[in-house]
């Protein structure tokens, strides 16, 4: 079982993957802002994170950025989430991302990209 940080804005997008993923046998944990996130990550450690790039106190890729320079964090899988999916995935690559979802997220990519970073 993983611990997954699921951060997005939208409730609806948070609930759907938390399910899927507990319905998957992994752990999810909630976060809808980057302050949220940065939050459960002063006590959880996560296996991976899945990471909205939009966000409303802040940008998810200048997070994935500050993650990376962490100790802590670095070596932890992250997928960029956004409903802008071509102009992003250059900036989510340069920014240390692991992967990248569009959004609408269908649940075989999430499965997919989850396998990719060794979750299963």
């Amino acid at each position: 079982m993983a611990k997954i940080l699921v951060v997005d804005d939208e409730t609806l997008t948070v609930e759907m993957l938390s399910i899927f993923l507990n319905m998957s046998g992994h752990q999810s944990i909630p976060a809808l802002s980057v302050n949220q996130a940065r939050d459960k990550l002063a006590y959880e450690e996560p296996d991976a994170i899945l990471l909205d790039i939009m966000l409303p106190d802040g940008n998810g890729l200048d997070l994935c950025r500050e993650l990376r320079l962490k100790e802590a964090t670095s070596k932890v899988p992250i997928i960029m989430i956004s409903a802008h999916a071509p102009p992003m995935i250059a900036e989510a690559d340069k920014a240390g991302a692991n992967g990248y979802l569009a959004k609408p997220i269908k649940l075989d990519m999430l499965k997919n990209s989850l396998s990719k970073v060794g979750i299963r």
